[in-house]
């Protein structure tokens, strides 16, 4: 969820502190919103006081959401694994997709979308 960050800092001579906002996380740039007479800086849903002047939308810093990037070993996208099933009569292949993340060919990761022969070659492969 995003958050509203505010600043507070006194300028030399004026009486009143002086706001400056940032706008953390999600996906739509900050704007300013009127409901129901109040204001608001959304996203977040951060209320502005009555006395508060509305800030300027360029004013408003913004650090949109950031996925982190899922770290994998030294992987050969074309190399293919054989894993041996849990009864050791057949093997199992283990290689990466198009997205970058390993799939198998046991019938497990056809249910789950996850099985100990994936999990066998990121613990090996480190």
């Amino acid at each position: 969820m995003p958050k509203v960050l505010v600043n507070e800092f006194y300028v030399h001579g004026m009486k009143k502190p002086k706001r400056s906002y940032a706008v953390k996380g999600g996906l739509i740039p900050p704007f300013t919103m009127e409901h129901l007479g109040e204001r608001y800086i959304m996203p977040g849903w951060y209320k502005l006081k009555p006395e508060e002047a509305t800030p300027d939308i360029k004013d408003i810093a913004y650090y949109p959401y950031k996925p982190k990037k899922p770290e994998l070993p030294n992987i050969k996208s074309n190399k293919v694994y054989k894993v041996k099933s849990s009864k050791g009569n057949s093997f199992y292949e283990v290689q990466m997709n198009n997205s970058g993340s390993l799939e198998c060919s046991c019938p497990g990761y056809g249910f789950r979308r996850k099985c100990r022969h994936v999990t066998e070659i990121l613990t090996t492969s480190i």
